[in-house]
């Protein structure tokens, strides 16, 4: 019985130091703090480099103003006339859908990804982080 408290004490003690250097030497994110993005959240910078379908979830206003090349516009006004072009899109050439607003503050662009993925289930949907960089 000593050997076994023995060897789990032992066990115990590699596991805290494996923990601790991984912790301290930046290898592993700190439990207690927030990451930089939140779930189904994408950076512009890894956004533009896969070939997605752009939806832009500003006003039709500002949409006309400038939008990304190819962009959908599909926010709350406008859902009932601008889905069914968008999801033929999709259904057409897969890929997957980034939902963009003008500025970090704004979060329409979670709100419309929330409701595209109760429309298209198995799409891969994301919110642009911090806004269109225009």
């Amino acid at each position: 019985m000593p050997s076994l408290l023995r060897e789990l004490i032992v066990i115990a003690a590699f596991v805290a130091a494996g923990s601790g250097y991984t912790l301290f030497t930046g290898l592993a994110p700190s439990p207690w703090v927030k990451g930089e993005l939140d779930a189904g959240e994408i950076k512009y910078e890894d956004a533009e480099v896969i070939d997605a379908i752009w939806v832009d979830a500003r006003s039709e206003a500002m949409f006309a103003q400038a939008h990304l090349p190819g962009a959908f516009s599909l926010n709350d006004a406008n859902w009932e006339d601008n889905i069914i072009p968008l999801t033929g899109a999709w259904l057409e050439n897969p890929r997957p859908l980034i939902v963009y607003c003008s500025s970090e503050s704004c979060d329409t662009s979670k709100r419309i990804a929330a409701r595209l993925r109760a429309v298209l289930p198995d799409a891969e949907i994301y919110s642009l982080h911090g806004g269109w960089p225009q």
